[in-house]
């Protein structure tokens, strides 16, 4: 089958969290949604039509670009805490499309992040959400949509347990259990931001990604009892409970602080030797506040395993629940297959807007290739070239004043072609690209481009 997308203007870059304010347009008054009819694990899922839900005086309606999914979703289904039939989910990315009366913090248009209530007027798992405007924040810079909806829960969780809990001190040491994992990594990032010396546990696939995000030393739970391999540390976080909870007083020292995000530390394990703070209440602004500083100094980032089209919610939720995720896992709204290969692409344009080369290394694949014409040059390089070529690490100064757009997206089974037109002060290009899904993953393979140099504007009287 095949299916093509028009003109999408609101893909434009940079984000509209900077630029002048959208008018709303019409909403449809259905959607699409992830639906658990009844408690259960994810394959109760159904992908329904309903209600599109309409904000209140102090509410928000947000165009859902993408839902993340973390633990506490399939665990509130599963416990039947949801009012059924009910849309799971609570972090997500997308644009606010309508606002109550009350709301003066957010204009149509605006590009945000947030957390849904699942149990309140319904999770994220949807195309639209309404939320109260205290739940959402500005989409961050430094992330593409995508990594938006990844970080709210996982951010404010780190900052709970780690920091307003345990209150890491620079120059102690910190281990946290489950450090490959959504919160594990945010808390391995955020205490190596603190000044602290990070130990992490976790599988010998993960060892190199977490070296990667700050980690000191990590210890492979499979092979080594990590009262093996540390002593004497300032702080354990732990993420995942049981028998690793009930080992973790033997590696405190005397005064030393522990803390679980699994229920709570059982009071036996506490004794006048360590302290087990309790965690604070759940704030979303002041752990988003907190994050907000380390995302746009690039001290937090956030890794996408994989991306789920929401007809295969099920799938992404069972994806999360196996505990072997390295980072997190996002659902893309959207039709079919999409949504999917609208991901590198987009990933693409975060490239050109950050000059950060994860993004580039996203949208290409591997081996994937450049071949083109600027200013009747002609030229055929490596994707692997390009990006390096193309990674400042950066915002272009003049990003204010550039435009871009996926003009057409047409998916053809595992194959699909897009047309993105780049129009900045110092060059105007159409980009031809052909992806391809492999290994589950949509890819930038080629890219054929015809880019040009403006002519300088002539000056007043010639």
């Amino acid at each position: 089958m095949t299916r093509t997308l028009p003109l999408l203007p609101l893909l434009l870059l940079p984000s509209l969290a900077t630029a002048a304010p959208l008018a709303c347009g019409s909403v449809p008054t259905q959607m699409r949604a992830a639906i658990a009819p009844r408690a259960g694990g994810p394959e109760v899922l159904e992908l329904r039509t309903v209600a599109t839900p309409a904000p209140g005086p102090d509410e928000v309606l947000v165009r859902v670009h993408y839902a993340s999914v973390n633990p506490v979703d399939w665990k509130l289904q599963e416990r039947g805490a949801l009012p059924y039939p009910a849309i799971p989910g609570g972090d997500f990315s997308g644009e606010v499309v309508a606002a109550g009366d009350r709301v003066q913090a957010y204009a149509c248009g605006a590009r945000v992040a947030g957390i849904a209530d699942a149990r309140g007027r319904g999770g994220s798992y949807a195309e639209y959400v309404v939320v109260p405007s205290e739940a959402i924040v500005l989409k961050p810079e430094a992330y593409s949509m995508a990594e938006a909806a990844a970080y709210p829960t996982v951010a404010i969780a780190a900052w709970r347990y780690l920091i307003a809990s345990a209150d890491l001190q620079p120059g102690e040491r910190v281990l946290v259990h489950g450090g490959a994992g959504g919160v594990g990594s945010m808390l391995v990032q955020m205490a190596k931001a603190r000044g602290a010396i990070v130990i992490a546990t976790a599988s010998a696939r993960n060892h190199d990604y977490l070296r990667g995000l700050g980690a000191d030393q990590v210890i492979d739970y499979t092979t080594t009892r990590f009262e093996d391999a540390v002593r004497g540390v300032d702080v354990v976080v732990d993420t995942v409970g049981g028998d690793t909870l009930a080992r973790s007083p033997a590696v405190l020292r005397d005064g030393g602080r522990l803390v679980t995000l699994v229920g709570s530390v059982p009071p036996a394990l506490c004794d006048a030797r360590i302290r087990c703070p309790a965690a604070p209440g759940w704030n979303v602004p002041a752990g988003l506040a907190h994050a907000a500083p380390l995302i746009a100094s690039g001290q937090l980032k956030v890794n996408i395993e994989r991306s789920y089209p929401l007809d295969q919610a099920a799938a992404a939720q069972q994806h999360n629940r196996e505990g072997r995720t390295r980072g997190k896992v996002v659902i893309a709204m959207g039709a079919d297959e999409t949504a999917a290969a609208l991901v590198p692409l987009q990933a693409y344009l975060d490239g050109h807007a950050t000059g950060e080369g994860r993004h580039f290394q996203r949208a290409f694949a591997a081996d994937g290739w450049l071949i083109g014409l600027k200013d009747g040059a002609y030229r055929q390089w490596p994707a692997r070239d390009y990006i390096a070529a193309s990674s400042s690490g950066q915002a272009p100064r003049d990003e204010a004043q550039r435009r871009r757009s996926i003009r057409q997206l047409t998916v053809t089974g595992q194959v699909a072609t897009a047309v993105i037109e780049l129009d900045y002060p110092d060059m105007k290009a159409l980009d031809h690209m052909s992806l391809l899904k492999r290994d589950g993953e949509w890819r930038i393979v080629a890219k054929v481009y015809d880019a040009m140099t403006p002519a300088p504007a002539a000056a007043a009287g010639d």
